[in-house]
């Protein structure tokens, strides 16, 4: 399987599970810290392979697993809880990007969740709007986002911009037509 990674803003990276595990890419990049949404069983403890670079030392990466999987689809709850898991995301990156260190987010295949990740934290954080967002990630990663997903983001457009023209089937449209060579 290859190693997905890719650069969105300074400090923001967005892969794969291969590539959050290969101490080499990790060290290339520069990767401080991991936000691992890859929904892995508890118990699945993946080994880092290690960098082989001139450092020599051990590198380490802190890690915070964020696990969405079990969260309920459809249910406000669900959104709720989805949001709360978004705002935990959002700090990790905010503690990072403030100590200029660089943080990979990723889930399993890199290109559904962890996107949907990074799109919610640049409308929040960087109050760019979801469809800018969405463009700006998709210049820099191939990205595929499953409906379930859109579907948070498209509710995430509307909280954050009330009174704006969200149509979510506009975003729909607009996704599926630039997914459409992935």
């Amino acid at each position: 399987v290859l190693q997905t990674i890719s650069k969105v803003t300074d400090y923001i990276y967005v892969g794969n599970l291969n590539a959050a595990y290969s101490g080499r890419t990790l060290c290339r990049n520069n990767i401080d810290s991991i936000i691992d949404m890859s929904s892995l069983p508890g118990e699945t403890c993946l080994r880092v392979i290690p960098c082989t670079c001139s450092r020599g030392v051990k590198h380490s990466w802190s890690r915070l697993k964020v696990d969405m999987s079990d969260l309920p689809e459809t249910v406000q709850e669900g959104l709720a809880l989805k949001h709360r898991c978004f705002e935990d995301i959002n700090e990790c990156i905010d503690a990072s990007t403030e100590k200029r260190k660089r943080v990979l987010v990723h889930c399993r295949d890199g290109f559904s969740l962890a996107p949907t990740c990074i799109i919610q934290y640049l409308m929040v954080k960087q109050n760019m709007r979801l469809i800018a967002a969405y463009e700006l990630l998709r210049a820099k990663h191939p990205v595929n986002i499953r409906e379930s997903h859109q579907n948070v983001l498209v509710s995430l457009e509307r909280a954050l911009r009330p009174g704006g023209n969200t149509d979510p089937e506009c975003f729909k449209q607009a996704i599926s037509r630039k997914v459409a060579w992935t």
